[in-house]
């Protein structure tokens, strides 16, 4: 498995600036006020159309807390904190737009998301969880299951990009992400994988 050309995923979250997971999937490059036109610039270089950041519907009374733009396949994804959330009993909603536009909208209750066996939309309300729950920071949650995914989007690439309901083994990605890291030498990239991974199982 190789970790590179695996292309251009942006996300937002509160209280954090813009930023792209660039090209060779290393490092979180903070594209700041500039986040438009290189998104705008990636998408035109894949020949894909742009793809939108969505925030919460204005009187919804929900929170967003964090959303993601494919530029390079032109969906995004969106997860909610309802107005109704009870921490005790946590059940998010996650809203999905295809290439075309089309919103998909579910609730998730992420006592009941299994790693081994989810689709995206319950694997990012899941590790959102993990977030908000303090059970690591945003890059060791949320941002490797962005990335996980952009992984296996690559290895797919002659299938297409999966769909976002679609269930994958999230802990076998994780740890061929992490067998990629070893084989080249990147242990400090390795344990910080290896840290998503106890956090799944």
């Amino acid at each position: 498995m190789s970790l590179n050309g695996i292309g251009a995923t942006w996300y937002t979250a509160p209280g954090r600036e813009t930023r792209k997971v660039s090209e060779d999937m290393g490092k979180a490059e903070v594209s700041g006020a500039s986040f438009a036109k290189q998104a705008a610039e990636a998408a035109q270089a894949k020949g894909s159309a742009a793809a939108v950041l969505h925030g919460a519907e204005e009187g919804s009374g929900d929170s967003t807390v964090s959303s993601w733009a494919d530029v390079v396949n032109g969906t995004s994804i969106s997860v909610y904190k309802p107005q109704d959330f009870n921490p005790d009993h946590p059940v998010y909603k996650v809203k999905t737009w295809d290439q075309a536009g089309n919103v998909t909208e579910q609730m998730v209750d992420v006592s009941k998301v299994d790693p081994r066996n989810c689709d995206t939309a319950q694997m990012y309300a899941y590790t959102c969880h993990l977030k908000e729950s303090g059970k690591g920071s945003f890059e060791d949650t949320v941002l490797k299951a962005a990335v996980a995914k952009s992984v296996e989007n690559a290895e797919q690439r002659t299938g297409g990009s999966w769909d976002f309901a679609e269930k994958r083994d999230w802990v076998e990605i994780v740890k061929d992400i992490m067998q990629s890291e070893y084989r080249y030498g990147d242990l400090k990239g390795y344990m910080e994988w290896k840290k998503f991974l106890n956090l799944l199982e």
